[in-house]
């Protein structure tokens, strides 16, 4: 293993001057490489000078913000299918893709989107046609700037991995590669322990026709292709995001596989430190949520050195 971990962390939640310490209590773990998050990357395209308090912090701290995640939502996500909105979101990733290359962030994650196909009731091929435009525009500059961008594995029939796969082999691109989510991918493993009735609406609601599909082997298809991840654990039912053991992902079968993806560039911690309810169900961390020591331990278990 020879790519860096980066460690995820809420930065939107806290106010500006928290920051530092923050940083402190992930440098005293001699950790120097920080997930970018999407919530960073929004408020940066609204107001510019963000840009500046995150370089200038990088800077003093000692720290580099590295595997960057798109905006993502209805008007940010490759499938738009709006065609007032389409240039400007196209603007908004090259505006993003050009603050990747400012920080040194080598991969930019994004999403292909599930809204058109679950809430606007469009078929999966006329989706391949937006989200064909969107990187045939974005491609050509992710190049230029040297930014691989990562389409991120997801549980809808429109991100699921065979899907990424489409567009992996349509374009067979240098700066083209895979985000693969290790949650995402394990709510759609088949176990025989799972029961259909147990996945959360959140899960289910993502899927139109056909009806809610299982992927065995979503590591093996995308293994070739994959830049970086997002590492994460769930109960196999909610995207919950949480930490490695604290839910039913067989992190021991899991880790050689993302040990040896022979394009990873690097790989991201996804966990949240939230506590209580959450979008999809209950949190699984305890009271309080989890602590930066704790996420350190744990992913030193996984197998990680830094």
């Amino acid at each position: 293993m020879t790519a860096p971990l980066a460690f995820y962390f809420n930065w939107n939640t806290i106010p500006d001057e928290l920051h530092p310490r923050v940083i402190r209590e992930f440098l005293d773990h001699g950790i120097e490489d920080l997930v970018f998050i999407n919530p960073v990357m929004q408020s940066i395209l609204a107001n510019p000078s963000r840009k500046d308090f995150y370089l200038g912090l990088a800077e003093r701290m000692g720290v580099r913000f590295v595997g960057m995640h798109s905006p993502y939502g209805q008007t940010f996500d490759l499938s738009l299918i709006e065609a007032d909105r389409k240039p400007l979101m196209i603007q908004d990733h090259v505006k993003a893709l050009e603050t990747c290359a400012e920080f040194g962030s080598k991969t930019y994650t994004m999403h292909l989107g599930t809204y058109p196909y679950a809430a606007q009731n469009v078929k999966l091929e006329q989706l391949r046609e937006h989200i064909v435009e969107a990187l045939e525009k974005l491609l050509p500059e992710a190049e230029r700037l040297g930014v691989v961008i990562a389409i991120e594995n997801g549980f809808s029939a429109n991100d699921s991995a065979e899907e990424l796969l489409y567009y992996i082999n349509h374009f067979n691109h240098p700066y083209l590669g895979v985000c693969y989510d290790t949650g995402h991918a394990h709510i759609v493993t088949p176990y025989p322990w799972k029961k259909r009735e147990k996945y959360h609406p959140h899960v289910i609601n993502n899927w139109i026709e056909p009806a809610f599909q299982e992927c065995p082997n979503s590591i093996d298809l995308l293994q070739p292709h994959i830049v970086t991840c997002h590492i994460h654990d769930n109960s196999g039912y909610a995207d919950q995001h949480g930490m490695p053991f604290d839910g039913t992902l067989p992190w021991e079968d899991l880790m050689p596989k993302l040990f040896n993806c022979p394009r990873m560039l690097e790989y991201q911690t996804e966990v949240s430190y939230t506590e209580g309810k959450i979008w999809c169900g209950e949190a699984l961390s305890n009271r309080g949520g989890y602590s930066i020591n704790h996420h350190v331990q744990v992913f030193r278990k996984l197998g990680f050195s830094w």
